[in-house]
């Protein structure tokens, strides 16, 4: 399994505090049977200002540091990065964390209950930049709660969707869960991602999530989302090339 989402980077954000436990996440990771993970640092002015040099710093120093642990897990380079009206200048400017440094995708997070501004405009020149937005657990979101359209609006306009394992588990309450298993309905998820911020509470565990999505949607679904289209974003692949989903309702 990939694991295209995950809090592991030491002390930059909210997720792990030291070196040692980002060591003990991919150990924990590994043995749910996850073989790469992303690390996706917070990427945003108001809590935490990360700069592309400072995760490319904290990227390497931990792949070191797994490797001398033997911890047989690859560690991808990447970024949530926040909605801003400056993305696009940024993204042009080389102050943006893609998947892999590839310029092909790169995870989006959308405001949690504001109204996100102009976010169908950031999508399109996004994608006239060649660059396709991961929208970032959008069952969590409210502005795709309250009307799913939306989300099915930016999916037209090329956007993929990652879904949070927890949420799939219901650990995020009933509602998001059902939210997801309409979803999954539509056609409408690419792929799962743990979205680990700790050991505990949000562990980087998928494993649990696939059983679940295998009861919803079959075994084959449960691999693209965790497998197939997660290692086609890595890979920097065209998403026709990887992407199953139905066509949006009109």
């Amino acid at each position: 399994m990939i694991d295209i989402h995950c809090h592991l980077l030491p002390g930059i954000d909210d997720g792990a505090k030291t070196i040692e436990e980002s060591v003990e996440f991919c150990r924990m990771a590994e043995l749910d049977g996850i073989r790469t993970i992303v690390a996706t640092p917070h990427m945003r002015y108001d809590t935490f200002p990360n700069t592309a040099e400072g995760i490319q710093k904290a990227h390497a120093s931990l792949s070191a540091r797994l490797e001398r642990e033997e911890v047989h897990v690859r560690l991808i380079l990447g970024a949530e990065v926040h909605l801003a009206p400056d993305l696009a200048d940024r993204f042009r400017s080389g102050d943006l964390i893609t998947y892999g440094g590839m310029g092909k995708f790169l995870l989006l997070e959308l405001p949690y209950q504001q109204f996100p501004a102009r976010v169908e405009e950031m999508v399109f020149q996004f994608r006239l930049l060649g660059v396709t937005p991961v929208l970032a657990h959008p069952e969590r979101i409210a502005f795709f709660l309250d009307d799913s359209t939306r989300l099915g609006r930016l999916i037209e306009l090329g956007a993929l969707t990652q879904f949070t394992a927890s949420s799939i588990t219901g650990k995020f309450g009933g509602p998001i869960q059902s939210f997801c298993r309409e979803m999954f309905e539509k056609g409408w998820v690419d792929t799962i991602a743990s979205d680990a911020h700790d050991l505990r509470h949000r562990p980087p565990i998928l494993s649990s999530a696939m059983a679940v999505v295998k009861e919803w949607a079959g075994e084959e679904a449960a691999n693209r989302v965790v497998e197939g289209a997660p290692r086609g974003i890595i890979e920097g692949k065209s998403p026709d090339s990887f992407v199953v989903r139905r066509p949006p309702d009109r």
